[in-house]
């Protein structure tokens, strides 16, 4: 029977190696995506035979406990734990961020399955080719901001994130979430969980990217590489600042799209109009979207 536990920071170390398993380059399947939303979706954690199994409470989706699909050597073999699970504490067989790679795999295992759509969860995906060279007219808006930019802030400097510098960063994020509160229950998570990550950023192993002007911060950005994918998590600029936002956008890419990283996630928008504009006007090459599968024996 499989035995789950609360999912905390110290469990970092030991899972990160069950992340390269990916093969549909989601957010959720990296440290960031799965630590820094431990808490909001009660997230516990099982192990069995190379597999990790993450259950969770599903709160857009009527607050169900659900499961993601195992990560691992054993993928069917660990359906067939999870429906074990299931039937002994009395739980619906229901998995949650199924792709479409998870849902032909688990269709090898349950013939009857009601499927919906995850909406305002889907990843946008990026050639990171594009996103660093910005070539074309497509770019032309971003390279519109980033050489207005250029031409008003020359002193302006990126430098990687290190432990020499990140109290600077911190200092701007303090400033900057205080100044741009949202009334939702996510963006609270996510500056909470960004705080964290800032105090514990050599725990999350994380790569970090910072733009400087006149001694000050005013943009940050936060990932990590998994695979063939550079991963964003946190992005934020000063936006009195026209450009900022492209020009971490671009650095960021620039540094940390190294040999080998073919793809850039730039995660989900949760329902927020402005962030789908954002995500949508650098043109992802795939919207990776994600199901909820309630699975019947």
């Amino acid at each position: 029977m499989l035995e789950f536990k609360k999912l905390t920071l110290d469990d970092i170390s030991r899972l990160k190696p069950y992340f390269s398993y990916s093969y549909n380059r989601i957010c959720d399947n990296t440290v960031g995506g799965a630590f820094m939303w431990r808490d909001f979706f009660c997230v516990e954690f099982a192990e069995y035979d190379d597999t990790v199994i993450f259950k969770a409470q599903v709160t857009y989706h009527e607050n169900v406990t659900a499961f993601a699909p195992p990560l691992g050597k054993e993928f069917l073999e660990c359906v067939e734990k999870i429906v074990e699970y299931c039937r002994f504490h009395g739980l619906e067989i229901i998995f949650f961020n199924v792709t479409d790679e998870d849902i032909a795999l688990l269709r090898k295992r349950f013939d009857r399955y009601d499927i919906s759509k995850e909406e305002n969860w889907s990843d946008c995906l990026y050639h990171a080719e594009d996103l660093v060279s910005l070539a074309g007219r497509r770019f032309s808006g971003q390279r519109n901001h980033i050489n207005y930019f250029l031409k008003m802030y020359p002193r302006f400097s990126f430098e990687v994130m290190t432990s020499s510098n990140i109290a600077d960063v911190m200092e701007f994020f303090v400033r900057f979430s205080s100044a741009t509160s949202k009334d939702s229950r996510i963006f609270v998570e996510e500056n909470k969980k960004t705080v964290e990550v800032l105090e514990n950023f050599d725990v999350y192993g994380m790569v970090g990217g910072l733009l400087r002007l006149d001694g000050a911060v005013i943009a940050f950005s936060l990932g990590e590489v998994i695979n063939d994918v550079l991963f964003i998590h946190v992005e934020k600029a000063d936006l009195q600042y026209r450009g900022a936002y492209q020009v971490i956008n671009n650095e960021f890419a620039r540094h940390f799209c190294f040999e080998g990283v073919r793809f850039v996630n730039r995660e989900e928008d949760v329902g927020d109009e402005g962030l789908r504009i954002s995500k949508k006007s650098y043109h992802p090459c795939k919207i990776i979207d994600k199901y909820i599968m309630m699975c019947f024996l």
